[in-house]
Parts: C-alpha cells; sequence; structure tokens
C-alpha cells in the first residue's frame, strides 16, 4: 500500500496509523463525513508551461488543515493525470481517510476509473458515505466547471450535452482540461441515491448559477460556489477544512477564508437550497412583466454595464432584473432571491481567462448577487440559445412563457 504513495508521501510526509487505533475509544457514527472529490486527470495536476502542480498543494493543504477536524471523518478522492517528474507521479487513484486529525487509510482504487465517469462517481461516493458513517454529510467538488455550459459526456451518450464538471483525460494526460465531463443531472441523480448531504461545495468555476443550483436543489440543504473562474490553486484547504466540520457557520467560514486567502478577489456566495423553488417562480412572475425581447443585444448590456461571468454567457441574476424590471416589481422578486442566497462574498474583480473586461462592468455590492443566469444573447443563436432550453431551470423559471 505505501508503494502507491510514494509520490505523496514525498511531498506530504504522512505518517500512517492504522484504522483500528483507538477504535474502543471511538463513536462508529461520526458528526460529519466529507467527501473531497479531486478530478484532476487534466492540467490541475500539472500546468504545462508553469510547473503549477495545483493537485500536490492541496494535498500537502488537507494534511495540515485536518488537525483540527473535530471527530469528523474526512475522505478524498485522488486521481491524478501524468507528472512529467516521476518523484511527483502518483500513478493510481485512492482514497485516503482521515479522523481526528490522523491519516487512517490509504485504499488503492483500479486504475482504469476516470473520475468524470458516472459509474466512477457513484462508487466513490457510496462508498465514502455508507462505510464512513456521520450524523450529516458533505462534498466538495475539486476540479474544472463550466456552469450549465454544456460539455458532450462520451460515458453517458444518452444524455450528451449536458451542464458539466471534472474534465478528465482517460489516459491521464495533464494537457487541457480534459475531454469526459459528468453532466450535472446525472450527478444529481446518482446523489438522490445516496445519503442527504448539508451542503455540497463546488471548488471549481462558475458553478454558483441558477441553473446548477436548481438541479442540485433535492440533494443537499445548501450550495457553495463562485459564479466566476476561481484561481487555480483553488480553496485554501489548510484554513477550510476546520470550516468544512462546523457545524451551524460552515458556510460563512468556507466563503470568509477563501475570500480573505485572495485579499477579497473571488465572488462567492451561497444557496439555501429548500429556496429554489420559490426563486424559479418568483423569477417566472417577473419575467412575465418585463416584456423581454426574444435575442439581447450585447452591447446593449454592455452599455448597461451588467455583470457577467463568463465570455457574456452568465449574467448576475441580481443585477440583470434590476436594470430591466421596474423598480416596484424587482421590489417584489428580491425577497425570494435574499432568501435562496443566504450569504455572498463581493468581489471587484477576479482571476479571468475567458474574455471578462472589469472597465464595461458596474461591479459593486449592490449590483452584486454573486449567483448568475442565462440571458439570451443576438451572437448566441446557434449555441447557449438553444442549449438553455434543456435545463430544468428554463422551464421553472418561466423562460419557455416569454418567447427565451
Amino acid at each position: 500500500m505505501k508503494k502507491l504513495l510514494i509520490g505523496l508521501l514525498a511531498v506530504m510526509t504522512l505518517t500512517f496509523v492504522s484504522c483500528h487505533k483507538d477504535k474502543e475509544e471511538e463513536s462508529p457514527t461520526a458528526e460529519r463525513t466529507v467527501l473531497i472529490y479531486m478530478a484532476g486527470q487534466n492540467n490541475l495536476t500539472y500546468w504545462s508551461g508553469s510547473s503549477f502542480r495545483y493537485a500536490e498543494e492541496d494535498l500537502k493543504e488537507i494534511r495540515n488543515g485536518v488537525a483540527n477536524m473535530g471527530d469528523n471523518h474526512l475522505l478524498v478522492y485522488v486521481s491524478l493525470a501524468k507528472d512529467p517528474d516521476p518523484k511527483h507521479d502518483d500513478h493510481l487513484p485512492y482514497l485516503l481517510h482521515f479522523r481526528k486529525g490522523e491519516l487512517r487509510d490509504s485504499i488503492p482504487l483500479d486504475s482504469t476509473m476516470i473520475p468524470s465517469d458516472p459509474a466512477t462517481f457513484k462508487t466513490i461516493v457510496q462508498k465514502a458515505f455508507t462505510n464512513y458513517p456521520a450524523k450529516d454529510y458533505g462534498l466538495v467538488l475539486w476540479g474544472h466547471g463550466t456552469g450549465w455550459l454544456f460539455r458532450s459526456d462520451s460515458l453517458a451518450s444518452n444524455q450528451s450535452r449536458r451542464r458539466a464538471y471534472g474534465g478528465s483525460n482517460p489516459n491521464r494526460s495533464n494537457q487541457g482540461a480534459g475531454d469526459v465531463w459528468l453532466n450535472i443531472p446525472t450527478m444529481a441523480k446518482i446523489l438522490k441515491s445516496q445519503q442527504h448531504m448539508k451542503f455540497i461545495f463546488a471548488d471549481c468555476c462558475n458553478m454558483m448559477c441558477a441553473e446548477v443550483a436548481y438541479d442540485l436543489k433535492d440533494v443537499c440543504d445548501y450550495f457553495i460556489g463562485s459564479p466566476a473562474e476561481i484561481p487555480g490553486p483553488g480553496a485554501p484547504y489548510d484554513l477550510i477544512v476546520p470550516s468544512l466540520m462546523e457545524k451551524e457557520t460552515f458556510y460563512k467560514s468556507i466563503c470568509d477564508k477563501y475570500a480573505e486567502e485572495y485579499y477579497n478577489e473571488v465572488p462567492l456566495a451561497v444557496v439555501k437550497s429548500s429556496e429554489m423553488v420559490s426563486l424559479a417562480n418568483a423569477t417566472k412572475t417577473i419575467l412575465q412583466t418585463m416584456d423581454p425581447p426574444r435575442y439581447y443585444k450585447s452591447t446593449e448590456l454592455r452599455n448597461k454595464k451588467l455583470i457577467y461571468y463568463l465570455d457574456y454567457s452568465m449574467y448576475d441574476m441580481n443585477h440583470f432584473l434590476m436594470s430591466y424590471a421596474s423598480e416596484a416589481e424587482y421590489n417584489s422578486w428580491k425577497p425570494a432571491f435574499d432568501k435562496a442566497v443566504i450569504y455572498k462574498k463581493f468581489a471587484s474583480r477576479w482571476d479571468t481567462m475567458s474574455h471578462v473586461y472589469f472597465q464595461y462592468m458596474d461591479l459593486n455590492e449592490t449590483n452584486f448577487g454573486g449567483m448568475s443566469m442565462f440571458v439570451p444573447l443576438d451572437r448566441l443563436q446557434g449555441e447557449e440559445n438553444l442549449d438553455i432550453r434543456q435545463t430544468g431551470w428554463y422551464y421553472a423559471a418561466g423562460y419557455d412563457t416569454v418567447g427565451w
């Protein structure tokens, strides 16, 4: 077993502890079980040209963070791409188990497993939440994300062109974001068959959008993430591992420590899942009052300086409706939004590799809502304007009733 972790041991200096230690002194049921799902068969293992090893650095941070994790289970699914330096190459996927600040076990997994394969996701989640029981559960999605925007999923052809997470290269290549993606509706279906979760924290780009939050509303109490692109290193796990285990204040603590690590240059938000249906109903009502055009002109939205998060595909929901609805209708809609988006961290700018130009946005805390929504544009008629019709949010929020 130790041979499988030579690379990890070299960088983390982990001490193995028998998984039977203190068994008689511990309750078989922990307070919380959290799974960090590291879909790293892509350039997050090794970023060519810069030599960044984001997965390796986060594993170091996790090892430091578990010292203050309390009587909880932390599971880390690790599946990485090839590293050009053999000293850093963890060639097999494995599942790490921590409890009370100690590494209790490392479980080797099948080398053919692909993290973005729905079957792999189901296997790992089931193993984590069944074999390590707790009073409640949490999931961290580590990897690439595209929000609601579609990617073809070759391992789920019957549900292709759906929302995507992960981005894996089946050959473990570290080039690019990967060719295989896990659809969000597929993920939701898998999670519905498992333990209901206290939270899902998406540590990946652009996942805090109404479309994804609506899909995941039935599998977790709270959904945490960023509407924008996030920095390559992602969350500061040495700081937030203890936050993941906090009883009530976890979501505030996660957001605060994440934002502080990057000098408040990562926009973040928290959604209370039970309010997503009410938000959809309120959005459907307000859209009916706006008499919106079939397609908005990109230049018009730019002139209004609307906040957007990814190449004009994802607009800030609060800012868009504030700008286009009447004041009375907006004020009628806003309470539903505030009940759904219960916490947020404003950022006046963030890391971006897309076509995001901050000079064209009126970024301030009043306009900022922290959750994006799709707005049909004149220049997207053959792409997102059609793809959005495959989302659950499209119908729940009444996009179809206003001709979108």
